[in-house]
């Protein structure tokens, strides 16, 4: 089984520490999200990096239906005991919360703009 998913089942996986060490993945994390009215979805890499005492978060975006191009970019990260917030490339705001009991999608959330994510390791 792989190691974030054995990491969720251990006693004390939550707290910013743990939740750095879970983001930190070298191969980063694989986003779906949906817009506000749930017409308009899209998928984008997420790689979270520490640099100095900050932690990063580089934002590729891969596919959105419509057909639109987006800009990649790279944010600031806030991590809090339960979850990470960070704006997008043109959503601010997003927040993920971690969820243990979710194998696939360890941290999901949502913006202020009513947008939806998913993260799936990888």
């Amino acid at each position: 089984m792989p190691t974030t998913a054995r990491a969720q089942d251990r006693a004390g996986a939550e707290g910013p520490d743990r939740i750095r060490t879970l983001l930190l993945r070298p191969s980063g994390w694989s986003v779906d999200w949906t817009g506000p009215s749930g017409d308009s979805t899209g998928k984008a890499k997420f790689t979270y990096e520490a640099r100095e005492d900050k932690v990063l978060v580089r934002i590729q975006q891969l596919f959105r239906s419509d057909g639109a191009s987006l800009p990649n970019c790279e944010r600031a990260v806030t991590i809090t005991s339960n979850g990470v917030t960070h704006d997008g490339c043109m959503d601010p705001g997003i927040e993920l919360l971690f969820d243990s009991t979710d194998q696939d999608y360890s941290f999901k959330g949502k913006s202020p703009r009513g947008y939806r994510y998913r993260l799936k390791a990888g």
